[in-house]
């Protein structure tokens, strides 16, 4: 009896295996950590999951959760593992032991306003250049696509701040290359994600808040650090917006995964350039009139000084750092992102501010030369 009911189990099993193997009717879970209101979860996201489905004739849906119910920023990364949920937003900085050659991709910031050609500079760098990078995502039992950098970042505080000098001693958010920078800015570096630097700042434990714009209405910094300094302080990333499960990878035919990589691009672009760019703008209009959100205006030397004086040993303290982590080949890695972000800022005037152009560019550029089975 008990082998009859076992071998019954086991032939249940099978069936299951075999229908997800070829992904007939699949619906799979995605777990988002940041707020209902984010553009991921509001925009990019819903409409890369609607395409998909669509595209499947239903064989392929994605349920969106959202609002950190199912894992936080850290425990994404264990919870895609362990399939508890099939995809989520990964940040490399919350677990640099984990992925450290993306993490060094991560921590080298970007001066300047091109979040276009920061982005297609990192997500190039990650799909075809860094063969450890996918190597560690493999060992997690999990895929990365989709990937994107915010806009510039600023520095918005509890109290006005004019120089670097006043600086000195306060307590600021700041992960990856932005530890460092506050670090020699005389400031105390304050790891914390970001829903956990609401709180901080609510409380007088954070002084200031090392972020893009956009944050202050969606996390809600802009109702406790409202001083914010007129000077852009970089642009970090790529967060991964795709994170999949690999043995929910695996189990897609390959037009299924194929239609997955092209939704990335799509991903890809709708935050770097309608999230971070064009909402970006929009938000931080808003929150001056409805949050009392002001900018602060600054001489700029002191902050170009900063900047230099960072930029003088980011890349070897970097590549030291992704050795310590046990990355083989950390230089290869900076120089093929030297590499691609100049390619991409050419490649960043042909677009503008085109967010269906951007995504065609991504797919022709990196997705359509990403080989689904080597994932």
């Amino acid at each position: 009896m008990n082998a009859r009911l076992g071998a019954a189990i086991v032939a249940a099993v099978l069936v299951a295996s075999a229908a997800v193997g070829s992904a007939i009717a699949a619906e799979f879970t995605y777990g988002s950590w940041p707020p209902a209101s984010d553009h991921l979860n509001t925009t990019a996201l819903p409409r890369a999951f609607k395409a998909i489905e669509e595209a499947t004739k239903g064989a392929v849906k994605w349920k969106l959760v959202a609002g950190g119910t199912l894992a936080d920023g850290k425990g994404t990364f264990q919870a895609v593992q362990d399939n508890v949920i099939q995809g989520g937003l990964g940040i490399a900085v919350y677990v640099p032991n984990l992925v450290p050659s993306l993490n060094l991709i991560y921590s080298t910031i970007i001066f300047g306003d091109d979040v276009v050609a920061a982005t297609g500079a990192a997500m190039e760098t990650l799909m075809l250049n860094c063969p450890s990078c996918i190597e560690e995502f493999q060992k997690m039992n999990a895929v990365a696509m989709g990937g994107f950098t915010g806009s510039p970042y600023a520095l918005y505080c509890r109290e006005p701040i004019k120089s670097v000098a006043e600086l000195k001693g306060k307590r600021i958010r700041g992960t990856g290359g932005g530890a460092e920078l506050w670090k020699i800015a005389g400031a105390v570096p304050i790891g914390a994600t970001l829903p956990e630097a609401v709180s901080l700042l609510q409380r007088g434990g954070m002084d200031c808040m090392w972020g893009v714009w956009e944050w202050l209405k969606t996390f809600g910094y802009g109702d406790f650090a409202k001083q914010v300094v007129d000077y852009p302080l970089g642009i970090s990333g790529p967060a991964i917006g795709l994170m999949l499960n690999r043995t929910t990878w695996k189990s897609l035919t390959p037009e299924q995964k194929r239609l997955h990589l092209k939704q990335a691009g799509y991903v890809t672009a709708e935050m770097a350039l309608g999230n971070f760019v064009i909402k970006n703008e929009a938000t931080f209009k808003e929150v001056q009139s409805t949050k009392g959100v002001v900018l602060v205006k600054v001489d700029g030397k002191d902050f170009e000084e900063l900047i230099k004086s960072y930029k003088a040993v980011e890349r070897e303290r970097n590549i030291e750092n992704a050795k310590k982590f046990g990355v083989k080949d950390p230089a290869s890695i900076v120089d093929a992102h030297e590499k691609n972000l100049a390619k991409w800022k050419v490649l960043s005037k042909q677009i503008g501010r085109d967010i269906n152009k951007f995504a065609e560019t991504m797919n022709r550029e990196v997705y359509d030369k990403v080989d689904p089975d080597k994932l």
